[in-house]
């Protein structure tokens, strides 16, 4: 069983954030949905409001015990509330490869839009 950390920054709305969250592998994939990680809220609560995301970076995969993060082939996904992709942004292995810097975006966000990261083991 590898423990992976995931995370993610942003700019939105002119404002630094960073969501991020533990994801623990079994036998099977593993689904985690991504929590500010200041106010630990969803990304849906954190932007009830509604805005737009202007930057973005990847979505970075740390393991804890060393044998490499787990592989997300989705990276992070953005969903709308209505489970629709709105948007993906591509993972990224510390361990074994260089963290691109921060990407111009424009992904609309707002109440019940959530951030998922999709990972196995395998």
């Amino acid at each position: 069983m590898t423990t992976t950390y995931v995370s993610i920054s942003m700019v939105a709305g002119g404002k630094p954030y960073v969501f991020a969250s533990d994801v623990t592998d079994a036998a099977t994939d593993a689904t985690t949905e991504l929590k500010n990680l200041v106010s630990n809220r969803s990304l849906g609560d954190t932007f009830s409001q509604g805005t737009t995301i202007s930057m973005i970076g990847p979505a970075i995969l740390n393991s804890s015990d060393g044998t490499g993060a787990s592989k997300s082939i989705l990276g992070a996904v953005f969903l709308d509330p209505q489970n629709n992709v709105v948007s993906q942004v591509p993972y990224v292995d510390p361990e074994t490869a260089p963290i691109v810097a921060m990407l111009p975006c424009s992904i609309p966000v707002g109440l019940n839009f959530k951030l998922q990261c999709y990972t196995t083991n395998t």
